[in-house]
């Protein structure tokens, strides 16, 4: 993922921000304008990619033309041997494509992407385009680029739309990528009426989806049945468990499968959604059978101690498990220490724009008609609160009665008010 080789992203910060914008377009039922979101699909990312584009975006970039030079070394250098008709033939060498396991590849890639990136803030500078906006002082997204998984956002007009259309096939030409409309998906606020649906839709020549699907491995659209949406999780792990079930394994054994897989698996989902309590419930009853060797299938089985003991650590007589609700509401805590410490985010300018204009995450409110993500963030909240300790600056913006800033103590609140000589 982009993470690993870009300072500052994060894969969790895209699938909140779209999450967030699918919630405002499902919910858009006034205005003239309506708003698309295109999920776009790109056929073989990394192999399509053309030398001499990243060589000339190289040099567009600022880099020296020596250190270009020997950057194209480095992805220009593989050849191909091909057998026909039981000859060998070749050195083949080839103009495009980058190595996948290549540790250079992924650099290379996100700076193609920046191509697609700058052509779209362009347009959004010149007027031809215009991003979702949620709310009033939220910033306008027009993009959200993670690796080859492309999300764009403009207004639902053929102009626009055309406009979009032209700066998809610029970017192909240049960078001879492959986007597959076909496979492609898009997606409309509910105030866009149906003439313009069926004529944006010959545009683009993408068809239109009644949901969105995944973006990055997470449902980007959450209905009311939520355990439904989120089933895949328990599914795959009772797929790892129905594996493990015939092979004869010891405790020792069984305990790292349980902490090193099992509940990993969830973990991701974990980070930005608050899964049904029904669905955790459900997913410890299957880690606790396999625990005892019970049967997964019919429940038959002793167990001789409950999940809720078995999750205690070792020395208080468990076995350290995850409670999975508390490690859920401590990874949504994650997020929302992220919107309290780190106000330059695009997520954190988008959730304080919507939900807490004038504080900050740690008073703000549910408000009117929030989405799922903010539902599940702004359920970790009691968790950060207690957690937070006010480091002591100039005192201009804390209260030192109502604030907690006490570390050393069993109460981080001043609980006197008498006056200390």
């Amino acid at each position: 993922t982009s993470s690993i080789f870009v300072e500052g992203r994060s894969i969790l910060d895209n699938v909140m921000v779209a999450s967030e914008i699918i919630h405002y377009m499902k919910c858009k039922h006034q205005g003239q304008t309506g708003t698309v979101a295109l999920k776009i699909d790109i056929s073989k990312a990394f192999d399509r990619v053309s030398w001499s584009y990243i060589h000339a975006l190289l040099l567009k970039l600022g880099f020296h033309a020596q250190w270009a030079l020997w950057m194209r070394m480095c992805y220009a250098s593989p050849t191909f041997h091909v057998m026909v008709n039981g000859e060998g033939v070749g050195p083949i060498s080839p103009e495009r494509g980058l190595r996948q396991g290549d540790p250079l590849s992924p650099y290379l890639y996100i700076l193609c992407a920046e191509g697609l990136s700058s052509l779209l803030r362009t347009a959004e500078a010149r007027g031809d385009l215009h991003g979702a906006k949620i709310c009033r002082g939220a910033p306008q997204v027009s993009h959200l680029l993670f690796a080859d998984d492309c999300f764009l956002f403009c207004k639902a007009t053929e102009r626009e739309c055309t406009t979009l259309r032209t700066i998809l096939q610029q970017y192909e030409s240049a960078s001879g990528q492959a986007i597959n409309l076909q496979k492609s998906e898009i997606y409309y606020s509910k105030n866009t009426t149906t003439r313009t649906r069926t004529s944006i839709n010959a545009i683009l020549g993408v068809h239109e989806c009644i949901g969105t699907g995944k973006y990055l491995g997470l449902p980007s659209m959450v209905g009311r049945n939520k355990k439904a949406v989120f089933s895949y999780v328990k599914d795959r792990i009772w797929k790892k468990i129905n594996h493990w079930t015939g092979k004869h394994l010891s405790k020792a054994g069984r305990e790292t499968l349980i902490k090193a897989v099992a509940q990993a698996i969830p973990s991701y989902c974990m980070s930005t959604f608050l899964l049904p309590t029904s669905l955790e419930d459900e997913i410890q009853r299957m880690l606790n059978s396999f625990w005892w060797g019970s049967n997964h299938h019919t429940g038959r089985g002793i167990k001789w101690l409950s999940w809720d003991k078995l999750t205690m650590r070792k020395e208080y007589g468990g076995m350290g498990f995850r409670h999975l609700h508390g490690f859920n509401l401590a990874m949504l805590g994650k997020q929302g220490w992220n919107l309290q410490s780190n106000p330059d985010a695009l997520f954190t300018r988008i959730f304080k724009a919507r939900y807490f204009p004038q504080g900050d995450f740690l008073g703000a409110r549910l408000g009117h008609n929030p989405s799922f993500i903010w539902r599940s963030i702004h359920a970790s909240q009691v968790l950060v609160r207690q957690g937070a300790r006010w480091c002591i600056g100039n005192g201009s913006s804390i209260n030192i009665w109502k604030d907690p800033w006490l570390r050393n103590s069993h109460s981080s609140y001043v609980t006197s008010t008498a006056l200390v000589q």
